[in-house]
């Protein structure tokens, strides 16, 4: 069920590290319903500029104390003015939405891998999982900043990796995800991040027969499935056409959409 809190109070607006904000917001409804993989969808001006809310996934909840968190970095103009939101203001905002990750998963070993931004809603689907499984986290940034502090993140194994090399490896995440891979196989991958890394991901959990779920990342309007524009083209499993990202997702089985 997806709830509207047109006043969700900012209970928290912190700068983490170059362009990038972790906000918290109470929202009682939308943290009880949330789950990993999730979004929300936050008007972030009161005029027709920018027209269109932002879709940003949930990092994390309090279901006790009723917030949610988002971490986000600032692209353009909607995302600069949720920048400039403070404590204590009030934001509108319409979640959760979309399908999230299947956690129904107990007492395996499982990988998450995520590049940018797309770690956000891996470190909610870690703090989950981590309750009943052993839990292998690769991350990939362009520096170590990007890695001071990972919000939420507790108690989970993880490796980095880095453009520059300030941190962990310097090349791409998926490398790391491969050396791993060729001494340990999980009962299941996660993935969110750029399409050409999920490509890799796709690729590797093909050659080494292993179940995942992927998600997607692309622009978004409505957020509710009306106006067609984050479709994405089925994969080969299933019978030729489209599906929403924003409604059908924005998390998917690798065989339901084409990443290769």
């Amino acid at each position: 069920m997806k709830y509207h809190i047109p006043k969700a109070q900012v209970t928290g607006q912190n700068k983490t590290a170059e362009k990038i904000y972790l906000l918290s917001f109470k929202a009682p409804e939308i943290a009880h319903e949330a789950q990993p993989g999730q979004f929300v969808h936050i008007k972030v001006a009161d005029g027709y500029d920018p027209l269109l809310r932002r879709p940003i996934s949930i990092c994390g909840v309090d279901r006790k104390e009723g917030l949610v968190t988002i971490w986000y970095q600032v692209v353009g103009k909607g995302t600069e003015l949720l920048s400039r939101v403070k404590k204590g203001e009030r934001i509108d905002v319409i979640g959760p939405l979309g399908r999230g990750f299947d956690t129904e998963i107990s007492g395996k070993r499982v990988f998450l891998i995520g590049g940018g931004m797309g770690i956000a809603p891996l470190l909610f689907l870690a703090g989950q999982l981590d309750k009943e499984n052993i839990v292998t986290a690769f991350f990939g940034g362009r520096n170590k900043e990007m890695f001071e502090p990972l919000p939420g993140l507790t108690g989970v194994e993880y490796q980095a990796a880095t453009e520059d090399g300030s941190l962990g490896q310097k090349g791409f995440v998926t490398e790391l995800l491969q050396k791993r891979l060729e001494i340990e196989r999980p009962a299941r991958i996660y993935a969110c991040g750029p399409h050409g890394m999920l490509e890799q991901v796709a690729r590797l959990a093909k050659q080494y027969s292993l179940p995942l779920q992927v998600s997607l990342e692309t622009v978004m309007a409505c957020g509710v499935g009306a106006c067609l524009g984050c479709t994405c083209e089925k994969g080969q499993s299933e019978k030729p056409g489209w599906v929403k990202v924003c409604k059908d997702g924005p998390v998917f089985w690798e065989q339901e959409v084409k990443l290769l």
